[in-house]
């Protein structure tokens, strides 16, 4: 078990956003978390990754590794969990490498300075995500969709042992959205544990071997990709008609027409 939430409730004033979530996710799963806007995939993540305190007789509703995120010592967190938000608050000023080498402060032995593995690790994920041309470029450059590549890059760098990703793929055109989710998929294969929001059923479906359903009232659906992406279950999630199309061995999910559109 790599993260667990036992009887977890999350609200705001007024909205519930989950009630009694009991999730466990091991080594080697990932997962896609889906839900309409404003169902509470961010606060969720939130919530999993420690930067959102749940009420105080729920604090050990959340562990990672087996104890909550808010008594790990928070480089040592930073090892075991890396989050990927929606947004990142503040810019930073210097080049797309010394960006993506921040990705290794979790790990720094040497206080003169980065070692030659964090280096490597570095410009490994600079490579992956195919941003070796655009390395010595201010990061403030960039575009939408190159900065996103480059805040994956960080988190790949930083290599922890599980991925908390709230909608990786914005911003991205589509060559580099399978470029990402093919990377996504890859780290589950080795090893580690991924769970990410996305609003693509496509990518949950062919590259998500679980999925966690959040719906507007608070209920949730979990388990296999297989058992819980169908029809019945999009449907009431997503409060529109959906049709499924096998097609070479896969299922594919496309939204229908709405009545008056």
């Amino acid at each position: 078990m790599i993260l667990q939430t036992l009887d977890l409730t999350l609200q705001y004033p007024g909205k519930l956003l989950c009630r009694n979530l009991s999730l466990t996710v091991g080594p080697g799963e990932c997962w896609a978390i889906l839900g309409q806007n404003g169902c509470g995939k961010t606060t969720l993540i939130h919530a999993l990754g420690g930067l959102r305190r749940v009420d105080r007789e729920n604090e050990s509703s959340v562990m990672v590794a087996g104890k909550p995120p808010q008594t790990w010592p928070r480089r040592e967190l930073a090892r075991n969990l890396g989050i990927l938000l929606q947004e990142e608050p503040g810019e930073f000023w210097g080049s797309v490498s010394e960006y993506v080498l921040l990705g290794r402060y979790p790990h720094v032995k040497n206080i003169f300075g980065w070692d030659a593995i964090d280096q490597d690790m570095a410009l490994h994920a600079i490579e992956r995500m195919e941003l070796t041309s655009l390395a010595h470029r201010p990061l403030i450059t960039l575009s939408g969709g190159e900065r996103q590549r480059a805040r994956i890059a960080l988190l790949l760098a930083q290599s922890p042992i599980c991925y908390l990703l709230d909608e990786p793929l914005q911003h991205l055109d589509l060559r580099h959205q399978l470029l990402a989710m093919t990377l996504f998929g890859e780290l589950a294969r080795q090893g580690s544990a991924v769970v990410m929001v996305l609003h693509d059923i496509g990518w949950a479906s062919r590259f998500c071997d679980h999925v966690l359903m959040l719906f507007d009232d608070g209920h949730t659906i979990r388990g296999s990709s297989e058992e819980t992406l169908n029809q019945s279950n999009l449907e009431a999630l997503y409060q529109c008609n959906i049709k499924e199309i096998v097609m070479n061995n896969g299922r594919h999910f496309v939204p229908e027409t709405m009545p008056g559109v």
